[in-house]
């Protein structure tokens, strides 16, 4: 498990639990899946919840090819009155999430969400509500990726190593202590994972994902609400397991079919980064340096696919230069950088 330094004596669980009224949870599940059997899974982990009667579960079935009702009918054991299935013409994660998001119930103060094919460990919203109580708008977790089986999320990308101040015991949460526009920007995408979060729907009712973008949705999700407010906490407590469904970067190696598309839809994220926000100095540095990232790995996947004879798809290349011109600067610099990178590698010394 991480170890996040505590910047303060953090107080019991049942000292930051809310008061409120009881949290009643909807969970929103987008699900498109071509391998049958993870959508079940990930039900019945919601099911499994150590507080699973304050929940409903909301599927979008975004013209999923193995779909949704079928692999609920597959389980009778379900609870049928807490459990929404809605199959929809295909739009993008985003798009299944913003209607899961209009058909949350009435009464509803907290949504979570749960991608179909991760699924989440007995405790995660019971120590989601214990970390938020009534001072915290949204909470994340640590998780574990099949990717990645020696470390947890937050130890691998190890940007909450800073001490924060801790405001739970049992589960060890802590304060963010930063708006996610800064967290997120600090390194190009931060350690928020979506199948971990929950937040308070109740205080942020008409938030939705913006649909414009085919993958850093969530990315703005997060940053939308603390623009609008929110305050996050987040527990070291790995609260979710990734699993290994459809996903956009699978097969997104140098000169592949999905690389270049990629690296178009990540350029349009973070070049799109500075019309919604004002950003700080800092912040804006951080973003142009994951933009210079960004734009030499398109200059790289190039350079491969002209060296090995693949196909170039030249609307792709064309939407990229439409989204970030400069990206030509870099046509003339990285070769050399390449070139200098071989160069080293032969000699045993790596470059400055």
């Amino acid at each position: 498990m991480s170890h996040i330094p505590s910047a303060a004596p953090a107080p019991s669980a049942a000292q930051v639990t809310s008061t409120a009224p009881i949290a009643r949870i909807a969970v929103v599940i987008p699900h498109f899946q071509r391998q049958p059997g993870l959508l079940a899974k990930a039900l019945a982990s919601a099911f499994a919840q150590t507080i699973a009667d304050r929940i409903h579960v909301i599927v979008v079935d975004d013209e999923s090819p193995i779909s949704a009702q079928s692999e609920v009918d597959a389980h009778p054991e379900f609870p049928r009155h807490q459990l929404t299935v809605h199959r929809k013409a295909n739009g993008g994660a985003g798009s299944a999430r913003n209607k899961a998001l209009d058909l949350v119930p009435p009464g509803t103060t907290h949504v979570a969400y749960l991608d179909s094919d991760d699924d989440w460990r007995p405790h995660h919203l019971e120590n989601a509500l214990a970390v938020m109580g009534d001072r915290f708008d949204a909470y994340f977790a640590d998780w574990w990726s099949f990717n990645y089986p020696d470390q947890t999320n937050f130890e691998r990308i190890g940007t909450l190593d800073k001490p924060h101040t801790a405001v739970s015991t049992q589960p060890p949460g802590f304060d963010l202590g930063v708006s996610p526009l800064e967290h997120i920007l600090s390194d190009g995408g931060g350690v928020i994972q979506t199948s971990t979060v929950v937040y308070r729907f109740d205080r942020f009712p008409q938030l939705r994902f913006r649909e414009e973008f085919f993958n850093g949705q969530d990315f703005f999700f997060w940053m939308d609400l603390g623009a609008g407010g929110a305050t996050f906490c987040f527990s070291t407590a790995v609260d979710c397991n990734n699993g290994e469904g459809i996903n956009i970067y699978q097969g997104a190696g140098w000169g592949t079919e999905r690389s270049l598309n990629r690296l178009r839809n990540e350029l349009f994220v973070w070049t799109s980064v500075p019309r919604f926000y004002r950003l700080t100095d800092t912040q804006h540095r951080n973003n142009q340096r994951t933009i210079r990232n960004l734009q030499q790995d398109v200059v790289r996947d190039l350079l491969h696919r002209v060296r090995h004879g693949k196909s170039i798809n030249m609307k792709l290349v064309k939407d990229i230069l439409r989204f970030d011109p400069t990206v030509v600067f870099f046509a003339a610099s990285v070769p050399f950088r390449v070139l200098g990178e071989k160069l080293f590698r032969r000699s045993g010394s790596a470059p400055a």
